[in-house]
């Protein structure tokens, strides 16, 4: 259960090289911290509670319908799903990335797309075996992945300096501008706590585990994320210059061709990890619609020795095949990641709504401190997500909108093509 969460959640450093460039080492580094505790914390928490109250396959789709009735629900629970298949995408062509840096760095786009392919298709055949052989996986994959990030900050500690965090913001950039795109980056990186809840029936006492793993998983993913970056601000202090897999190049500065390696085999399977355990996310959440008549009844018939969503698992493989090849990195970041707030102020103020409207949901696990603490831990990570909604570019919010379209039409396709849906 840590593995699979640890690759939702974090999955390690890789990517955030490109934070430093726009935002400044300084901001960075500053908005990775203070989003760790203003962000990531309470969502954790909100997370626990909702996954202790309600441990049912569907997750975020079964907190909303707690409440909101099918509709909202599954305006919601779609745009959950955009999100994070968006978020899928990134990860097969930042194996390529990593695994081209060194190996073939003039490589055509083609050739970097037919290694996301491999991965695609190949995390694919895994997820449709099953959450088991998904867990095994990502289990292996956590240790080899924590061991080289580990490695990579034991070596290089000495060249941590807080000499390295100046300037706070790039030359001729305006500090609004940096603390946006840092807050975008950090958004994307502090998130997919509620991932595995997608999957609950398929975890063993979800209500008790969730929390405890969500526990020790935040302030290791802090860590993880802060160390390294400023490792590799005193390896290789050019950040002006960073790109891709420059974690891969401060390892080589402070471990030579052997820690590089680690390192980039590290970032390669950390890629792959998130890649399956994000499949086994995208591929609950509408099995549990499809089970309430709000998708067509294809999509509840499993595989039949398997017992997994094949059939959508596959359809999502085509999706991330074409996606891959046509939208780059930052720009899939970037609209994920507006989809994706709407969803996440709705989650921040769940609890407070179950609280009044259903008080017989109470699991295990509460966050203590009465409403004072639960309307900061609704109210803080929400007024971020308030400032990201204003201040993101306009081609990002007019893709976004374009994804928005999207859940009201479904849903009326689906209430007048597939009957009247559950109530």
């Amino acid at each position: 259960m840590f593995g699979v969460l640890f690759f939702l959640a974090a999955g390690g450093p890789y990517g955030l090289e490109e934070i430093v460039p726009t935002a400044g080492p300084g901001l960075a580094v500053l908005v990775l911290l203070a989003m760790g505790f203003f962000w990531a914390v309470p969502y954790a928490l909100i997370v626990a509670e909702l996954v202790s109250a309600i441990p049912e396959q569907g997750g975020g789709y079964r907190w909303y319908r707690a409440y909101l009735g099918p509709f909202w629900s599954f305006q919601f629970a779609c745009l959950d799903w955009v999100s994070w298949a968006l978020d899928a995408a990134l990860y097969p062509p930042l194996v390529a990335a990593y695994l081209l840096r060194f190996l073939a760095p003039d490589a055509s786009h083609f050739v970097s797309w037919l290694v996301g392919l491999v991965v695609i298709w190949g995390c694919t055949w895994i997820n449709v075996r099953g959450v088991d052989l998904v867990g095994r996986l990502t289990s292996v994959l956590t240790v080899v992945v924590l061991a080289s990030i580990g490695a990579f900050v034991v070596l290089g500690w000495s060249s941590i300096s807080l000499d390295t965090l100046s300037p706070m913001v790039p030359d001729g950039k305006s500090f609004h501008e940096a603390l946006n795109f840092a807050l975008v980056f950090c958004v994307w990186s502090y998130s997919g706590y509620g991932g595995l809840a997608y999957a609950s029936e398929e975890v063993v006492h979800p209500e008790r585990n969730y929390p405890r793993v969500l526990a020790v998983l935040v302030p290791l993913t802090i860590l993880i994320y802060v160390l390294p970056l400023l490792v590799t601000l005193g390896a290789t202090p050019d950040w002006e210059t960073w790109q891709t897999a420059q974690f891969d190049v401060a390892a080589l500065v402070v471990g030579g061709a052997g820690l590089a390696v680690l390192m980039s085999v590290g970032a390669q399977l950390a890629n792959i990890g998130l890649f399956s355990s994000e499949l086994m996310v995208t591929s609950r959440l509408p099995y549990a619609m499809a089970k309430d008549g709000l998708l067509p009844e294809v999509f509840t018939q499993l595989h039949p020795r398997y017992g997994t969503p094949s059939r959508f698992l596959v359809l999502q493989a085509i999706l991330y095949s074409v996606l891959t090849w046509f939208l780059d990195f930052t720009q899939i970041l970037l609209v994920s990641t507006w989809i994706s707030l709407p969803s996440y102020m709705l989650m921040f103020v769940t609890p407070m709504i179950l609280r009044v409207r259903r008080p017989d949901l109470r699991g295990p696990f509460r966050i203590r401190g009465g409403w004072p603490v639960l309307a900061l831990c609704a109210g803080v990570p929400n007024a971020v997500c308030v400032y990201v909604l204003v201040t993101m570019g306009v081609e990002e919010m007019l893709m976004g909108l374009v994804f928005l379209v999207i859940p009201p039409a479904l849903y009326l396709w689906s209430r007048y093509s597939i009957g009247n849906p559950a109530k």
